[in-house]
């Protein structure tokens, strides 16, 4: 799954939905790193909201087309005050 596949897909969560970095982390496109910001993740724990991202990507994962994904989640609102390090 190259990055533009993987953005998009991801970007199906919900209306207003944003990938704001996407990485290869190995070059092979199959270890992601990816910081998202959507609305849907309102009122979830960030385990709620990786799972919301991994149902999305089930098939892929369960083929080994995506292999690893970092997932660094964050509702609007907390976006704008600075995502973590």
């Amino acid at each position: 799954m190259n990055a533009t596949q993987l953005k998009n897909r991801i970007e199906t969560l919900a209306a207003g939905t944003q990938v704001v970095e996407l990485v290869d982390l190995t070059g092979t496109q199959d270890h992601w790193q990816a910081l998202i910001v959507s609305p849907a993740f309102e009122g979830k724990t960030m385990i709620q909201q990786h799972r919301m991202v991994f149902e999305l990507l089930k098939d892929e994962v369960a083929s080994n087309e995506v292999h690893a994904l970092t997932l660094r989640t964050f509702t609007p609102a907390q976006f704008e005050k600075g995502p973590r390090k």
